[in-house]
């Protein structure tokens, strides 16, 4: 059984800039090889994202957190967190914005839906030839798709996260499940 010091965050943290260089590599490498291995990649990140991260940032998080942060509202870096009557009055005049609690759930239920469509395209590509147009194109896409998920987790789930899950004790969790889906993936 492996010991990581690491925590949660630093663990998926670690995994993007792997996945990045695995699509430079993509661009210039033999295709085939190299888009197993992204997609190799992509599966086991998501599986351990969907399986223990992203439930146990719904299990102990706030939707409202989540809320300020997407909005850009600081409360992270050590200034006073809005209250829910400081985001009423900036809501009162819009009545068809979305509540702090809906747009928390948003961020998490895009989150899912990244996943699947990564899914979805990742299949779409198997079935392609390596060497084909098509083939450069979706990865194109999936690289795309990849970074904008990237960015959303990096700038508003994670920190989140920090200060509301215990990210150490989810690390462990996280670490045992990982070597599960290698070991299962690997043939």
């Amino acid at each position: 059984k492996q010991q990581t010091s690491m925590d949660a965050i630093a663990m998926l943290k670690e995994d993007h800039p792997k996945v990045e260089k695995l699509f430079e590599d993509f661009l210039t490498s033999r295709k085939q090889e190299v888009a197993g291995q992204i997609f190799k990649e992509l599966d086991v990140h998501a599986v351990l994202e969907e399986e223990l991260f992203y439930p146990a940032v719904q299990r102990e998080g706030d939707p409202g957190d989540l809320s300020a942060l997407e909005q850009g509202d600081s409360g992270i870096d050590g200034d006073e967190p809005l209250d829910q009557a400081e985001l009423d009055e900036d809501d009162e005049d819009e009545d068809d914005e979305e509540t702090a609690e809906e747009i928390g759930e948003d961020v998490i239920a895009s989150a899912y839906e990244d996943h699947q469509s990564v899914k979805e395209l990742i299949q779409q590509l198997k079935g392609l030839d390596a060497g084909s147009a098509d083939f450069q194109q979706g990865m194109m896409e999936l690289q795309e798709m990849v970074k904008d998920h990237v960015s959303e987790e990096e700038d508003v789930l994670f920190p989140d996260a920090r200060l509301k899950v215990d990210i150490k004790g989810l690390a462990t969790q996280m670490q045992e499940r990982k070597q599960e889906l290698i070991s299962s993936i690997n043939v």
